[in-house]
């Protein structure tokens, strides 16, 4: 046995391989061209794009990762059924659980691969590859920075400060705006409970102005509404801000706490936290989607319809997760529940497919 399992892994990482490289090939092919114009537009835009794009790379590994190891199982198992090894194998007392054994052990091993990608390598390549192609490659301005948890910005005489962002919704949770006079006194204080993004400029509520002279506030005023406090694109506060799908795991629940600790719903960033766990036991789904689609095959059917049909499978998996977790978001299912429902429901179609195998 121990001798089939090492053949079949071999086999299996050697698929895996080759559907990984050509992913991340159509991935970068695709990129390169939505963002050419801009790429192409110097020799330096050009070196920086590679740049970009190479740290892309541990993104587009993770994504195509659960597919690539689908569709590599099923091109194994046809080839397997193609040559009368699974009938041969059978018939020596080798039941179907003993060929899964191997695999399964290799999925747990990409799920810890999966999660060591998305907690300790895709957060710093993706904040770097966003400052390259902001930065570097569109030239913007890099005037906005973080420091402890919050957002700082500065226009001319000008202090801005946002206590948190929120990236999916473009919505300000807590604005500081400081004027400042010639002599470096505070001029004007205005404090802005939320703002959101709506038609180009941002509306601001429940806001407070402040007017000071030397000694005291001359004047202070509130404001259920007011527009253009401030007037800079959300793209701009997105490249400091990361989205919770580029942020760690511990870096995620931290941002939660300071969240909840500041009075914001955060159920929808509990989906976030919740698929980072549920996301690597794809791998392990995929080993039971596999046999039971795989061993259905008969002799005749060619393996680029086992190609198709892992395709097929991973696109239906991931539409019923996408929904899923638009479900989280929208609080109509309970953060855990929407990250977790496609992982449970393929899981059991796979053990149902397995158990109703003809042997």
């Amino acid at each position: 046995m121990k001798k089939l399992n090492r053949h079949l892994i071999a086999h299996v990482l050697k698929f895996l391989l080759i559907t990984e490289i050509a992913g991340i090939v159509v991935f970068i092919t695709i990129e390169f061209f939505e963002h050419m114009d801009i790429f192409t537009s110097s020799f330096g835009n050009f070196l920086n794009s590679i740049l970009y794009l190479f740290l892309r790379t541990p993104y587009y590994i993770n994504l195509i990762l659960p597919l690539a190891f689908l569709i590599s199982m099923l091109i194994l198992l046809i080839s397997m059924i193609r040559n009368n090894e699974v009938i041969t194998l059978r018939t020596s007392g080798v039941s179907t659980l003993s060929i899964m054994i191997p695999f399964i052990g290799l999925s747990i091993l990409l799920g810890i691969v999966s999660f060591g990608l998305s907690e300790w390598v895709r957060p710093y390549a993706s904040s770097a590859a966003d400052y390259i192609y902001r930065v570097r490659i569109k030239k913007e301005e890099p005037f906005v920075f973080l420091k402890n948890d919050r957002i700082w910005f500065k226009r001319g005489n000008v202090i801005n400060n946002i206590d948190s962002y929120d990236p999916k919704k473009d919505i300000i949770n807590g604005l500081t705006t400081i004027e400042l006079a010639d002599d470096y006194s505070i001029r004007k204080r205005l404090d802005a409970k939320k703002g959101i993004w709506q038609d180009g400029s941002w509306i601001f509520y429940d806001v407070t102005e402040r007017t000071f002279g030397k000694d005291a506030i001359l004047k202070k005023s509130t404001y259920r509404e007011i527009k253009d406090i401030i007037r800079e694109n959300p793209s701009i506060f997105k490249a400091t801000e990361r989205s919770p799908e580029d942020m760690s795991y511990k870096e995620l629940s931290k941002y939660i706490k300071k969240m909840e600790r500041d009075g914001h719903d955060v159920r929808r960033y509990l989906v976030d936290l919740y698929n980072k766990v549920a996301f690597p036991f794809i791998n392990l789904i995929m080993v039971f989607a596999a046999f039971s689609v795989g061993l259905r095959y008969a002799k005749t059917k060619h393996i680029s319809k086992g190609i198709f049909t892992g395709i097929a499978v991973g696109i239906i998996y991931w539409f019923f997760h996408s929904i899923s977790l638009s479900f989280g978001y929208s609080d109509i299912f309970p953060p855990i529940f929407a990250a977790w429902l496609a992982n449970i429901f393929f899981f059991s179609l796979g053990i149902i497919g397995i158990v109703t195998l003809r042997t």
